[in-house]
């Protein structure tokens, strides 16, 4: 699968293109030039003088859906298997070390956030085995989880 994939709408004057759709964040090209955003929305010019209007939407960074004048056009994580989207968030128990103090909290914190969105990029690989996928980000879980419970001195 490319990071670049081309959008069919009827009409475009010119090569309308998605870009970063294995990323977390995508952007519109129009004839391979980015097309500036102008209230979430990107115009493409149409032949015939109108305009369709391109959105990205979407609450989970790389799992946005694209759509062209309110009609999905193109889902960008539909291929990754829904355990992996699962696991992805696994990272996100390392928020419970808050509860271990407010150094070792922050520690796991950051941690989170930090695996939280190499698990999307991991998930969203497609030359990557689907087992890895779904395995990783909860092995990543764990040993993070490991290193904040030394910090803790919990173990060791």
């Amino acid at each position: 699968m490319e990071n670049t994939v081309p959008l069919e709408i009827h009409g475009a004057r010119g090569k309308v293109e998605v870009e970063g759709v294995l990323g977390l964040g995508a952007k519109v090209l129009l004839d391979g030039e980015p097309v500036r955003a102008v209230k979430g929305a990107y115009a493409i010019p149409l032949k015939g003088g109108t305009t369709a209007q391109v959105k990205v939407r979407g609450l989970l960074p790389g799992f946005q859906t694209v759509t062209v004048d309110g009609t999905p056009a193109l889902d960008m994580g539909a291929h990754v298997p829904k355990v992996a989207r699962y696991t992805m968030f696994a990272p996100l128990l390392l928020l419970l070390s808050a509860l271990l103090g407010t150094v070792i909290g922050t520690i796991g914190m950051l941690l989170a956030v930090v695996l939280f969105f190499m698990s999307v990029f991991v998930v969203k690989n497609p030359e990557m085995p689907a087992g890895l996928r779904v395995a990783l980000p909860v092995i990543n879980t764990v040993a993070a989880a490991l290193v904040v419970l030394v910090f803790a001195g919990v173990l060791g």
